[in-house]
């Protein structure tokens, strides 16, 4: 035996172990029989179990036996054979009975499955659907009392809303300034009164030939001795007052002599021609003012045309004010 290139002797078989006599000699021997079998995934077979004779393994049905039928997949395992004896005239007869089957169970039945047993099979589905509805009725229940809950929280929020708020009390005294008005009184001042309501003295008269007054109807013939027109008015108290006077004239300025409560004042009002007016339908837009002292309750003022005063006017309406003021 010579070695080879790598250093093994030549012709050297290296696997030669396994065909060698137990004693080391070349005599080829028998193959040693393995201990590693090929067998299939998740079969254990235990050293007695003989080697002809395989065991089911982890999900394999176990081994069939010589002469019996296999039970498949879904079917229940063939009955084991049972052995009976009949008295016949005296004497024991033992008779062998034929192995019976199951019928194969239907669909629908709730077999079928591997394993089925209660709670898989199709037997199951009335507990199925009462634990279903046990369980929507416990998420309904919970609802309804977290929704009545929130309604009721909401209820209360709302009447403590829409009670009013109480305005906080003050426990000092009102003062005199609190008292007292913050802005004076407003003066008085009366309405504008046409001067033909007023009590008219001969040769004063009404009339409408010149249309365009505030009136409508107004006071004419004031260019005459002894006419007169006279207004009743009530003031709130004394004090001074502006008498005003509203009118027309398309002549010359003209004046009329003014009575305070029966007393002749000896300065006239004077009636201008201010917007030098010819055309008496378009003179109305002509105002005179004059202070005068009034006393509280009514005063009589009087608009005469007297000795001395010129020109003449047609009068369309008077108002007073409180105080001396020039509008």
């Amino acid at each position: 035996m010579t070695a080879g290139q790598d250093g093994t002797p030549e012709n050297d078989d290296p696997f030669g172990y396994l065909y060698r006599a137990e004693d080391g000699s070349e005599q080829p021997a028998a193959p040693r029989t393995s201990y590693n079998q090929v067998q299939r995934v998740g079969e254990r077979r235990s050293p007695q179990q003989p080697q002809g004779q395989q065991q089911g393994g982890y999900g394999y049905p176990p081994a069939q036996q010589p002469g019996q039928p296999q039970g498949g997949y879904g079917y229940p395992q063939p009955q084991q054979q049972a052995y009976g004896y009949d008295q016949q005239q005296g004497g024991q007869q033992y008779t062998r009975q034929q192995p019976q089957y199951a019928p194969a169970p239907q669909p629908g039945d709730g077999g079928g499955h591997r394993g089925a047993g209660p709670g898989h099979g199709g037997g199951d589905a009335p507990n199925r659907k009462g634990l279903l509805i046990a369980a929507i009725a416990v998420v309904a229940a919970v609802a309804i009392g977290i929704a009545i809950a929130m309604s009721q929280g909401d209820g209360k929020g709302n009447e403590a809303d829409n009670k009013p708020s109480s305005p906080p009390v003050s426990s000092a005294a009102p003062t005199a300034e609190s008292q007292t008005p913050s802005a004076s009184p407003t003066p008085f001042a009366s309405d504008k009164v046409d001067a033909n309501t007023f009590a008219l003295t001969a040769p004063a008269a009404t009339s409408t030939q010149w249309p365009g007054s505030n009136a409508g109807t107004y006071v004419d013939n004031m260019n005459q001795v002894g006419a007169a027109a006279t207004w009743t008015v009530t003031v709130p108290e004394d004090g001074a007052y502006t008498f005003f006077i509203s009118y027309g004239n398309a002549g010359p300025d003209a004046t009329l002599s003014l009575a305070v409560n029966g007393k002749m004042r000896t300065t006239p009002v004077k009636l201008r021609n201010y917007g030098s007016y010819t055309d008496w339908s378009k003179a109305w837009n002509n105002t005179t003012y004059a202070y005068v002292n009034l006393t509280k309750g009514e005063n009589t003022l009087a608009l005469s045309f007297q000795d001395g005063d010129t020109g003449g006017v047609n009068l369309d309406q008077t108002w007073l004010k409180q105080g001396q003021v020039t509008k």
